[in-house]
């Protein structure tokens, strides 16, 4: 064998092995693709925890053949919170409510700070 035909094989050899890396490479790739689909699954699965997370419920307060929903309670707490404290509904961020029916009275706290109380029609 010739010097010219050894350095001629070594040149194919290096050209099939850069060949074979750059395969390699466009192969590794896809597996990016994987990644964000399973991306995608999490955030999926956030949303079904959100969905299960929103049940609508209802409490309503008996006394003495009477009841009133905490959904008016809340309703009339930033109804006093607006006309009374002249606060605004989008200054709220927290609402403690303590309705005490022997005194037909709901007390309740905005924000952590202002305290109210106001008669309710039990």
């Amino acid at each position: 064998m010739s010097t010219s035909t050894k350095t001629t094989t070594a040149t194919e050899a290096t050209a099939k092995t850069t060949a074979a890396k750059t395969t390699a490479t466009k192969k590794a790739a896809p597996k990016k693709a994987t990644t964000t689909t399973a991306a995608k699954k999490t955030t999926t699965k956030k949303t079904t925890k959100k969905a299960a997370a929103s049940i609508e419920t209802k409490v309503a307060v008996q006394f003495s053949n009477r009841e009133i929903f905490t959904d008016e309670l809340l309703e009339q707490v930033k109804t006093v919170w607006v006309d009374k404290f002249e606060g605004k509904l989008e200054d709220i961020k927290t609402i403690e409510l303590y309705i005490k029916p022997e005194e037909r009275k709901a007390y309740f706290v905005v924000n952590g700070l202002a305290n109210g109380n106001y008669f309710i029609n039990l």
